[in-house]
């Protein structure tokens, strides 16, 4: 893959990574991501298509989300620009570095350049070494890009740690080019300086004499001197006495050392640069990332082909059934398990296959053999027996066995040599390689219990893993799907009104009774269709105690919802209040009124009796007269639904299933009452019941997990 794809990668790796819950990057979002790449790049695209087409897939979704994420995907750790940078401060390094020494003099022991050149030969002699310093090249592939120790999480970690090959060359490319421009550098001073100072040469030394000077210069400046043809000045003449001037002038010493830098720094660090370059540019295009990594085995069968796709189990079970119908993950078992059967499968084609054990191939295959002479030793081979468990041994990745209590596992399950796991018929103790098919068949969450089993008995198969969270996602859409049912049942059943008639101050016995009994019949036709939807969700049938505790949910008595009369509280008003407060004007103006204040008072005492009326029903919320059920009624009703949820869609009891809401009712209790609390008592708004099971929805969901035993 490319540098860019790389990133992408790395980025997305970071956000699959982290060790606390992503709020920009779900479980959802990584399945999504695996399910599009699958699609785009087919089932026989390479690992690095794959992960390079899920990444450029993902980041469509994540980076509109996470800011920081498109900081860090933007800032690169590398600019062609750098590479002009350290020419140039190689450049004017190397035009002021002759300026060190005495102005206008070169001292041919100890000039600058063979400073420059000693530096460069100790580097290509660490060139040439085997192995660096992996601390140093660490340092140097993490410099400048803010990388934080111990965060190995985050997407500069991963950076630093996979592109270090290729940050090592781009330092390698910054590092010769300023080398070779420092030469450059000295070489152009030289000769500037030549050009308009006078530059004289000469050489003093505490412990050498001419001779050994002539030498030493000689053995150095070769290579110039046959590059150039110069030849070889003599010393002698050279050698200054203390304090004294150099006379001879520096013009053929200029052209060897100019010659010397151009062989031993300039044109070494040019193609080493160029090289260096080369090896950067096919690493961009080629980045290889280490794909056999646990995180990347995980995404998709594709990243592991080496591994069939379907996880192989092996099925041991005795000859009598069961005493319950044997279901494991939402499977049902067939008794005896005569052909392979397929237990799971994940979204990204992973398969938990179930097959049948030949119980007495397997028994004659580890029965204890006759010794036979060594020059026989080659029909062990040729065994059928030895052969039919050498393959199983190579196809089976573990062992479910059925045993009932007290019983013992087949004999041949040693010679196997795969890791067990045992379902009793009947309770256990503990989880783990001992597992109860009575908690098995407690629904989904128990179910769950086989996958973590397996998943100790096979630590870090990426297979098992996606499986597992397949299964996960499923059961919480399925769980989900199940308590919107409940909310939309409850919601129907809490916004039920029955009208009743006005007679009277009060609604007549009769018409009371007619509207309760309307209520319970509405009632028992709503809890039929709950049941219905029930059914269709979970797949079976309710047992004979569905209609039991449907009677026990309809016993409390309906409500009443009665408006007081506007029209009765009007002449009431008129005739206690205003009548009276008109007879007082009356007996106040001496009877001039002739009793219009009588008749005044009464008509506003009416208005205002009749205002009065309206208003506290307003307050009570009784604009009609109606009958529904109680708060007392409707968490009888919801819990004898939630009851039937555990029954119908995870296989509980009535009994089983009613100890399991107690603890779970009691902690949602008071959430359900403020719900029934809150619900409109006049006559049904638009939307009531939608809203309603929008509020419903999530306090069933939880309620269900608390019951089954989850979080």
């Amino acid at each position: 893959m490319t540098e860019d794809q790389a990133r992408q990668v790395l980025l997305l790796q970071a956000q699959e990574t982290t060790p606390a819950t992503n709020p920009h990057w779900s479980l959802d979002d990584r399945a999504w991501a695996t399910q599009q790449a699958l699609a785009t790049v087919g089932d026989q695209a390479t690992p690095e298509q794959f992960v390079s087409a899920r990444a450029a897939l993902a980041l469509q979704r994540l980076l509109p989300r996470d800011k920081s994420a498109q900081r860090w995907l933007a800032r690169r750790g590398w600019h062609p620009a750098w590479v002009v940078l350290a020419l140039l401060l190689g450049l004017v390094f190397g035009l002021g570095v002759d300026q060190l020494g005495v102005p206008q003099r070169v001292n041919l022991l100890a000039p600058a350049v063979w400073a420059v050149v000693a530096w460069n030969l100790m580097v290509y002699l660490a060139l040439l070494l085997p192995g660096h310093s992996g601390t140093l090249r660490a340092w140097v592939a993490g410099w400048g890009l803010g990388r934080a120790p111990g965060h190995t999480a985050s997407p500069t970690w991963l950076w630093a740690e996979y592109a270090l090959p290729l940050s090592i060359q781009r330092w390698a490319v910054l590092l010769h080019s300023a080398a070779a421009a420092l030469g450059l550098g000295l070489i152009a001073g030289l000769y500037l300086r030549g050009l308009v100072l006078d530059y004289r040469a000469g050489w003093e030394s505490t412990f050498l004499d001419a001779a050994a000077v002539q030498s030493l210069l000689g053995a150095l400046l070769w290579p110039a001197s046959t590059l150039t043809g110069i030849g070889m000045p003599l010393v002698a003449p050279l050698q200054l006495a203390p304090g004294a001037p150099a006379q001879a002038s520096a013009a053929p010493w200029i052209h060897l050392y100019g010659a010397t830098l151009l062989l031993a720094v300039v044109l070494p660090r040019g193609v080493l640069a160029l090289w260096a370059a080369a090896r950067a540019r096919w690493q961009a295009r080629h980045f290889t990332l280490p794909l056999a990594t646990p995180y990347f085995e995980a995404l998709a069968p594709l990243m592991q082909p080496r591994l069939p796709r379907a996880l192989r189990l092996l099925w041991s079970a005795p000859a009598a059934a069961p005493e319950l119908p044997l279901q494991l993950l939402g499977t049902p078992i067939p008794f005896p398990l005569l052909e392979p059967l397929l237990l799971l499968q994940s979204d990204e084609g992973d398969q938990l296959v179930l097959h049948p054990a030949p119980h007495d191939e397997l028994a004659a295959a580890t029965q204890p053999q006759p010794a036979l002479p060594w020059w026989q030793a080659w029909k062990v081979l040729r065994d059928p027996a030895r052969q039919l468990l050498a393959r199983l041994q190579a196809s089976t990745e573990a062992v479910l066995v059925l045993q009932a209590p007290g019983s013992r596992p087949p004999a041949w399950l040693p010679a196997l040599a795969r890791p067990v796991v045992v379902l009793q018929d009947g309770p256990v103790d503990e989880d783990g390689p001992l597992l109860s098919l009575q908690r098995l068949a407690d629904g989904w969450l128990p179910q769950g219990r086989l996958l973590q089993a397996l998943s100790k008995a096979l630590p870090g198969d990426a297979r098992l893993l996606r499986l597992q969270h397949s299964w996960q996602r499923r059961q919480q859409v399925h769980l989900d799907e199940g308590a919107a049912l409940l909310a939309h049942s409850l919601a129907c059943t809490a916004g039920t009104r029955v009208p009743l008639a006005e007679n009277g101050l009060m609604a007549r016995k009769a018409d009371a009774e007619a509207a309760r009994s309307a209520l319970a019949d509405t009632l028992l036709t709503q809890w039929q269709e709950a049941m219905a939807q029930l059914t269709v969700w979970a797949g079976r049938q309710p047992h004979g105690g569905a209609m039991v505790v449907y009677s026990q949910a309809a016993a409390p008595s309906a409500v009443l919802h009665k408006k007081l009369g506007e029209g009765r509280a009007a002449m009431l008003g008129g005739v206690l209040t205003g009548a009276l407060a008109g007879l007082k004007a009356d007996v106040l103006s001496g009877g001039l009124t002739m009793g219009a204040g009588m008749v005044a008072g009464g008509v506003i005492g009416a208005l205002g009796g009749a205002g009065m009326a309206r208003g506290l029903n307003v307050v009570r919320g009784a604009d009609s007269n109606f009958a529904a059920w109680d708060d007392v009624a409707m968490a009888q009703i919801t819990q004898a639904l939630l009851q039937q949820q555990l029954a119908i869609g995870h296989g509980l009891d009535d009994a089983a299933a009613q100890a399991a809401l107690q603890t779970a009712l009691a902690a949602s209790q008071p959430a359900f009452a403020a719900l029934w609390r809150n619900r409109h008592r006049g006559s049904a708004p638009a939307g009531e019941r939608e809203t309603l099971a929008r509020e419903l929805q999530p306090l069933l969901l939880a309620t269900v997990k608390r019951a089954l035993g989850g979080p």
